[in-house]
């Protein structure tokens, strides 16, 4: 039985062969149609590397059926999705189950949300359809690609803007063209928070008449819509930005107390550290699936924030900020991106370390007038250092797998002498503001308790040494000495900076020897 099933599949095999053999004398493809072999092998050839994304891919190539580079025909011919489009289909009867397409979820939204989300309906012949997604391997028909990494250098910093405009000026955009955003970032986890930072970024510029797409590339699918294999390319025009600076917050404005704050990061970053007087609302809580909810919904969830105050919404870096900005300007707020990594740049910190501390005399005799002295030293930060004070710094910091932070336009635009910060704070004046830190030291008896606090005073007013006067009217045993050095709402203890030893007769040791 099993040499025949052997025999049967030898001769299944060879019937293959021999059919392949005859469609290629004939000149024929079960793909293509027309042509010679030489020329049909060509345009296999080449529509594989357009689909694979390869760059001796030489010319577009766009198919409705039987291609390797529409991907919509591809989903249909997939058995697994087929099935997976069926028991769509069968669990029609019930909303619970059925997926809201981007046409049926559009139609729920209000006139008022026009100004910023575009329907595909929408769209018209005269608009410029912008795809920032880096890896597409389809897209809307007609729509521009500008992957959103190209808005920034390695390390995550923005680009001037001067490159910005030169990017969107060659991409074929100018300042007065209608443009809606699509895309997303699968690295990062898919959804419009991608969209959303391209488009902050193209409001930052002081574009006027920009929206982004309510809804995804699989919602355009799953409405039947026709997709491209390769984006459109448009002739270079010449861009001039406007920058919007009230859009982005800095730092002294967070810092001031007029704001009401949002966290929109995940519920263990929020913990692990947050804005003071900042509510953790997480950003994927404005978002039903990869589109933002609707205005009931957003209403709800933002019911606690009041309209008659100025908002300001942070995640790590702004990315995912901008969609929760983005959703409260949905509802008229008036808000403002931030990030994280703003606020702790510019908080005080002590970039300090504790060089060396002694005591004398030490071992010392019960009673004794012991002298304390810390000496500290400054920690280096070899990019701060280097960095000049004048600099121009607009610095982002993203997502790892995809390269890219939040539009860090969030600068002050009042100097007057060229230079541009963004809330940073040069290592001089950082030096300078650590000057004043205060110190203290804190003795602890052999059992852990605290015994005495000892105020210690700078030696020189521009000196890192400290000494403080402690009275050893304790019992015999050896002391532990934790040094406080403090600014403002900042403390760094440096415990068990040293120990000192107590004792009851003249006949002793030093410490060191024992």
């Amino acid at each position: 039985m099993n040499i025949s099933r052997i025999a049967i599949s030898l001769l299944l095999l060879v019937a293959i062969f021999a059919g392949g053999a005859v469609s290629a004398v004939n000149g024929e493809c079960s793909i293509c149609k027309g042509g010679s072999p030489t020329a049909q092998q060509d345009v296999l050839n080449n529509e594989w590397a357009v689909f694979m994304g390869k760059e001796n891919a030489t010319t577009e190539v766009m198919t409705s059926a039987g291609g390797l580079v529409n991907p919509r025909y591809n989903r249909e011919k997939n058995e697994l999705t087929a099935k997976q489009l069926a028991d769509q289909d069968s669990s029609a009867a019930s909303p619970a189950l059925q997926s809201q397409t981007g046409s049926d979820a559009a139609a729920k939204r209000s006139s008022s949300v026009a100004s910023m989300l575009a329907s595909f309906d929408s769209i018209n012949d005269s608009d410029i359809i912008l795809d920032i997604s880096p890896t597409a391997t389809e897209y809307i028909p007609g729509a521009i690609n500008i992957p959103y990494t190209q808005f920034v250098e390695k390390g995550g910093i923005l680009k001037s803007v001067s490159q910005l405009v030169a990017i969107l000026g060659d991409a074929g955009i100018r300042e007065t063209d209608a443009v809606k955003i699509a895309g997303e970032c699968q690295p990062c986890g898919g959804g419009p928070s991608a969209a959303g930072f391209g488009y902050a970024v193209m409001k930052y510029l002081g574009h006027k008449d920009v929206k982004m797409l309510d809804g995804s590339i699989d919602d355009w699918v799953a409405e039947g819509r026709p997709t491209m294999a390769k984006p459109a390319v448009l002739p270079p025009k010449n861009y001039t930005a406007s920058i919007d600076a009230d859009l982005m917050a800095t730092y002294e404005f967070v810092h001031s107390g007029t704001p009401q704050i949002i966290d929109a990061r995940t519920s263990q970053e929020f913990d692990a550290g947050a804005i003071p007087g900042a509510i953790n609302i997480p950003y994927n809580r404005v978002l039903d699936g990869k589109r933002i909810k609707d205005e009931s919904d957003l209403k709800e969830l933002f019911s606690s924030i009041r309209m008659d105050k100025p908002v300001v919404v942070y995640t790590n870096t702004g990315v995912k900020a901008s969609m929760v900005w983005f959703a409260l300007g949905l509802l008229g707020y008036d808000a403002r991106i931030y990030t994280w990594q703003n606020w702790v740049a510019n908080s005080p910190r002590l970039d300090i370390a504790l060089q060396e501390a002694y005591a004398k005399p030490n071992p010392a005799k019960i009673g004794d007038v012991v002298q304390i002295t810390a000496l500290f030293e400054e920690i280096n930060n070899s990019s701060s250092a280097n960095q000049n004070a004048s600099d121009t710094v607009l610095t982002i910091k993203g997502c790892a797998t995809c390269g890219f932070g939040s539009p860090q336009g969030y600068a002050d635009l009042s100097s007057t002498d060229g230079t541009v910060k963004i809330g940073s704070t040069s290592q001089a004046q950082r030096t300078a503001a650590e000057k004043v830190f205060t110190v203290s030291a804190q003795l602890l008896s052999p059992s852990g308790d605290t015994v005495s606090r000892v105020v210690m005073k700078r030696i020189k007013s521009d000196g890192d040494e400290f000494v403080g006067i402690w009275n050893a009217n304790v019992a015999a045993g050896t002391y532990w000495v934790d040094v406080v050095a403090t600014l403002g709402e900042i403390t760094k203890t440096f415990p068990d900076a040293l120990k000192i030893k107590v004792v009851s007769t003249s006949k002793y040791k030093n410490l060191e020897d024992e």
